[in-house]
């Protein structure tokens, strides 16, 4: 995992454990129900994000390493797979920005200078 990746998870996971024990108890006190659900909707934006962030690293990382040595297909197929259970990540309605950021100068310098084997250019 990319270490800056790794520590943005981790602090993003670390504040939405306090915010589920914070819901948790507005539960336990019989808070008034869109209140809670107001803060169940912020947590899974927030887990939402979490999502983004895993799948950048994996695009970055697992994915690419994938195409670089020419099992680029199978790896496609499996995040594909993965990608069916969060429709967060494939429907940008809401937000068109699905990954969080730009792609990087780096990523775009490579897709730009590397032709992928296997892949012909239209």
């Amino acid at each position: 995992m990319i270490p800056e990746y790794q520590e943005e998870l981790l602090l993003r996971l670390k504040t939405i454990k306090g915010h589920l024990a914070g819901v948790i108890k507005m539960v336990d006190d019989e808070r008034y129900c869109p209140d809670v659900m107001k803060q169940v909707a912020a947590l899974q934006s927030s887990l939402e994000r979490v999502n983004r962030i895993l799948l950048r690293n994996h695009l970055e990382t697992c994915v690419t390493e994938a195409i670089r040595t020419g099992n680029g297909s199978a790896k496609i197929d499996e995040l594909l797979e993965s990608l069916r259970f969060n429709s967060a990540l494939t429907d940008f309605r809401h937000n068109g920005d699905a990954l969080g950021r730009g792609v990087s100068e780096m990523s775009r310098e490579t897709c730009e200078s590397e032709a992928m084997p296997g892949v012909s250019e239209s």
